[in-house]
């Protein structure tokens, strides 16, 4: 048997494997930016930083008040300006209908994680569509030193399964807005 017999008998091997290489090549590049779609379509929805172009409007909240049990976060008169973030709390995530239940949102400068004061903030139904843990939202709180505004509710009375509430809150140059989301179980 000749060398170059044996090479067209590995030929086929070869270019099988080679075939193999690609394709994992390219499964893995699916994968990839699958992931990065993914990714980025749920930071879109759930905590992007929007900026504002209308430097007169502001945060308002025109719908009918939920039965609020008592307000425990302290309103102060300080003025936001500049950049921040939200993180938003509901405790507890797991409910029952007529159970109290307390949201808390903290504000903060991005850099240096510095409570932002003085930033009036709204819950709202999700702007991406999901389901709303309301269908009327309390009145807007303002953050106090702490950086926090906080409500203490009442669950709703609706179906069990999950429910989320949108934090919000912008300054004349920036806005930002993020989910969270609780369990509604049956009373």
């Amino acid at each position: 048997m000749s060398y170059s017999q044996t090479r067209r008998r590995s030929g086929p091997t070869g270019l099988i494997l080679v075939l193999l290489a690609l394709v994992a090549i390219l499964g893995l590049l699916t994968g990839f930016l699958t992931h990065l779609l993914v990714s980025r379509a749920t930071v879109s929805a759930h905590g992007q930083p929007t900026s504002t172009q209308n430097p007169a409007a502001t945060a308002t909240n025109t719908s009918t008040p939920v039965p609020v049990t008592g307000i425990t976060g302290t309103a102060t008169t300080g003025t936001a300006t500049g950049q921040f973030v939200l993180s938003v709390s509901i405790s507890p995530k797991a409910m029952t209908p007529g159970q109290q239940i307390t949201i808390t949102v903290r504000a903060f400068t991005p850099d240096t994680h510095t409570p932002v004061s003085g930033l009036s903030c709204v819950l709202r139904a999700p702007s991406d569509g999901s389901p709303a843990l309301f269908t009327s939202w309390p009145p807007a709180q303002t953050t106090d030193d702490s950086g926090s505004a906080t409500w203490t509710l009442t669950a709703p009375r609706e179906a069990p399964g999950t429910y989320e509430v949108e934090a919000f809150a912008q300054t004349t140059k920036w806005s930002f807005k993020l989910d969270s989301s609780a369990q509604l179980r049956a009373g």
